[in-house]
């Protein structure tokens, strides 16, 4: 069997459990298609991508061409199952203009306890537990100061028994296959022991989140004018946080709100880029860069743009001083321009002429 191939996973609550007992096999398959879908749309939102995002969550697209065609079915049976569905409450449809839909994708519901399995042989739940044991560290240690050798080829990696815990009585195998070395004294293998356990503790500290490091200020603030916050975008905060201070960071966040921005991490770091190329130093520089620059132009902006209306008054006065010009350097073509409105005048005023015809009996 080729296990490099994509295949679709259906969940097995779904067949398990009585609240789905009446649900279609095809409508099941077309579940496990929406939450394939919702995987994806859940990975973009973690690297940033937020266009599968809104205020209810994360939602997929996913025609009902689409499905008819993967299913083999019409488009009729892809809207039923979809009704089977969101009766069921595994999804929500939504409309978005005249033919578009958001789908947002709900977990399924897990099977009661007290319901016997049909599958038991099957396992529903996997807890998966990893847990470090020090004594593989210290041992290797031990291992080489107890060690008294002149010059030998010997490998000092520690294998151990796949069990959740262990102590100092597990077996250990000392393999010259898969790494060797020359010591020539105790300190050489000590110094080793030692380097290979700072390469174990290494890794560990690269897993931490550099969101929950973040300070609780600039959290707040970015969750409540842009929305959460994604692993990339955490560092880009530290980095910005490091370059200026908290509080710089936390003023471009909040006088953001209100403001259609695509790309908040590119907002803030030009806005911080460019105050300290100003020199400002404190949040409390920026504000008075705003108040004295930025503020007071858009504020004679907006005054200088109501200066382009006119009131009716000043317009027939225009019309009447352009006429009485036109009338004293052109008086033939005023006398013409005179007989025009004055034929649309008596146009107007004509009424229109009803024929009234007289029935005979």
């Amino acid at each position: 069997m080729n296990n490099q191939k994509a295949f679709l996973g259906i969940n097995l609550d779904l067949l398990e459990n009585p609240k789905y007992k009446n649900l279609d096999s095809r409508a099941m398959m077309l579940y496990a298609l929406y939450a394939d879908r919702y995987s994806a749309s859940m990975n973009n939102a973690r690297l940033g991508n937020t266009a599968f995002v809104d205020d209810m969550g994360v939602f997929i697209r996913f025609t009902n061409e689409l499905a008819a065609k993967v299913l083999h079915v019409s488009k009729q049976k892809v809207t039923d199952f979809r009704k089977e569905l969101s009766d069921l409450d595994l999804i929500k449809v939504v409309r978005e203009g005249l033919k578009g839909y958001k789908i947002y994708v709900y977990p399924v519901q897990q099977t009661p306890s007290n319901v016997e399995l049909l599958l038991p042989w099957k396992n529903h739940t996997i807890t998966v537990q990893k847990v470090t044991s020090d004594w593989t560290i210290l041992s290797k240690i031990e291992f080489c100061k107890n060690l008294k050798l002149s010059t030998q080829n010997v490998d000092i990696s520690v294998s151990r028994i796949s069990e959740s815990t262990c102590s100092s009585k597990t077996d250990t195998s000392l393999s010259h296959s898969s790494l060797s070395h020359v010591f020539l004294n105790n300190n050489g293998l000590d110094n080793n022991a030692r380097a290979r356990e700072e390469n174990e503790i290494q890794p560990n500290q690269s897993n931490k989140n550099p969101y929950h490091s973040l300070p609780e200020k600039i959290k707040n603030s970015f969750v409540d004018v842009f929305g959460f916050i994604t692993k990339p975008m955490a560092i880009e905060l530290h980095s910005l946080i490091s370059q200026s201070n908290e509080d710089m960071v936390n003023y471009v966040i909040t006088s953001s709100k209100g403001h259609k921005i695509t790309n908040a991490i590119a907002y803030i770091k030009a806005a911080i880029t460019n105050a300290l190329k100003r020199g400002d130093k404190c949040a409390q520089d920026m504000i008075n860069f705003y108040n004295n620059n930025v503020k007071n132009t858009f504020t004679g902006y907006k005054k200088s743009l109501s200066k382009r209306f006119m009131s009716e008054e000043e317009v027939n006065a225009m019309i009447k001083k352009d006429e009485e010009e036109m009338r004293q350097n052109d008086p033939e073509f005023y006398a013409r321009l005179q007989e025009i409105k004055r034929r649309n005048a008596e146009k107007a005023k004509r009424k229109p002429v009803i024929p009234i015809y007289k029935l005979g009996y």
